[in-house]
């Protein structure tokens, strides 16, 4: 399948922006639900609540709607599993253990690093090709990202090498179930390729919190209501749309676009909680969306691979 957006009907990007408009919506209140569910449960607890939600609803969908199946390759099936247990599981209880372990600041600038990892993962096992213009629309939006992280962080005081790691272990879990999604989106219904790792994932997560369970049943409407959000709209919605997304544009591209979640997050925190921004958290988002716009340009003729462009 070609990556490259110049390839794509004019009705096909529309929706595919549609989605990923509707995903930066969801998640940039993401944040500032995490921050009042973390009032009354653990970041293990958190992580379980989602999980087990997505699941739920993946079921719930595929159940309803049967023809969404279909069986998996035997050469997929590695992959799909990655796509649900990697996205789930893995990524939340790596980047829930390392959050404890590492400041914000530093797990901002970290994290920033997502939509690199994605573009060499898309250049190196799918062959996808970036223009110049398009590595350096994901330089800014990486510094941008780790400029609103340092000025909304503050210190780096407490954070430990062993919670560093977890959460670049995280980011790469995360780049490599996009790049895996993106390699086989077009096979498989979008809510079929999730479901059957993230109900493993499930599983897999509530035997680990099994000691800490008891703290949902003191749980608030409050939290129930940010937990539930997170799970399905937050998580099951956006892993969906990430995977009917990349069916028509690239890996790069849409890790590129999410990058702008940052800069919207702040916003929604301002509006909720009360945090206004800085004035370096406002230039840190205007170089993001900088560098997202240069990203999502058309790919020229005369597209290099990532090799070339950093030359």
């Amino acid at each position: 399948m070609s990556s490259s957006p110049a390839s794509l009907s004019p009705s096909s990007r529309r929706n595919a922006y549609i989605l990923l408009a509707m995903t930066v919506a969801f998640g940039s209140m993401a944040f500032t639900l995490v921050k009042l569910a973390l009032k009354e449960i653990s970041p293990l607890n958190l992580a379980t609540g989602r999980v087990v939600v997505s699941a739920l609803v993946f079921t719930t969908v595929i159940m309803r709607s049967p023809h969404r199946r279909r069986p998996i390759e035997r050469g997929d099936r590695l992959r799909v599993l990655l796509c649900g247990f990697g996205g789930s599981a893995v990524f939340h209880l790596l980047f829930s253990w390392g959050q404890l372990h590492v400041s914000v600041a530093i797990a901002s600038v970290i994290m920033a690093t997502f939509p690199v990892m994605v573009a060499i993962g898309e250049v190196a096992f799918l062959h996808h090709r970036l223009s110049r213009a398009q590595v350096t629309g994901l330089a800014l939006a990486a510094a941008g990202c780790a400029v609103i992280g340092i000025a909304g962080g503050g210190s780096h005081t407490g954070s430990t090498v062993t919670g560093m790691i977890a959460v670049m272990l995280s980011t790469l879990t995360w780049a490599g179930v996009t790049v895996a999604t993106r390699s086989i989106a077009h096979r498989y219904d979008p809510w079929w390729l999730n479901t059957p790792g993230t109900v493993i994932g499930a599983v897999f997560i509530v035997i680990i919190d099994i000691p800490g369970l008891h703290e949902f049943a003191s749980m608030s409407l409050k939290a129930w209501i940010a937990v539930i959000w997170l799970g399905s709209a937050s998580s099951a919605f956006i892993y969906f749309a990430m995977a009917r997304v990349m069916t028509v544009i690239s890996a790069t591209t849409t890790a590129s676009i999410s990058t702008v979640v940052t800069p919207t997050s702040v916003i929604v925190a301002w509006a909720i909680l009360g945090n206004a921004p800085t004035v370096t958290e406002v230039l840190g988002g205007l170089v993001v969306i900088a560098g997202v716009v240069l990203v999502t340009q058309r790919a020229s003729t005369n597209a290099v691979g990532l090799e070339a462009a950093l030359a």
